[in-house]
């Protein structure tokens, strides 16, 4: 949610991706995932989904319920892919480097 609010801000736009820092403000999502995913190696999804999952929040509270909420479900859905792999990726170095195979990423 702060990503979001600052990108949005910053850009003096309405919605992050309509902005040109939306590029640098999902690069540091993504960024974050890997992050918390070598440093927490379990259950690696939750990092991935978690940031949009808050600006899905942030959305709701700052324009409310519209009706393409649907469509953005599914697009914060796929836009956190990309986050979810580069934890799963963060867990695997994590695991690798500490020698803990027998936790599940």
């Amino acid at each position: 949610m702060p990503t979001w609010i600052f990108v949005s801000t910053a850009s003096g736009k309405m919605e992050a991706w309509d902005s040109s820092w939306f590029g640098a403000g999902y690069a540091f999502i993504c960024a974050v995932s890997i992050t918390l995913g070598y440093l927490r190696p379990v259950q690696t999804w939750r990092w991935g989904v978690l940031p949009f999952a808050r600006q899905f929040v942030w959305i709701l509270i700052s324009h409310g319920v519209g009706n393409l909420m649907p469509l953005g479900i599914i697009v914060f859905g796929v836009m956190s892919l990309p986050a979810v792999i580069a934890a799963k990726v963060g867990a695997y170095f994590g695991l690798k480097e500490v020698g803990r195979s027998d936790v599940e990423a």
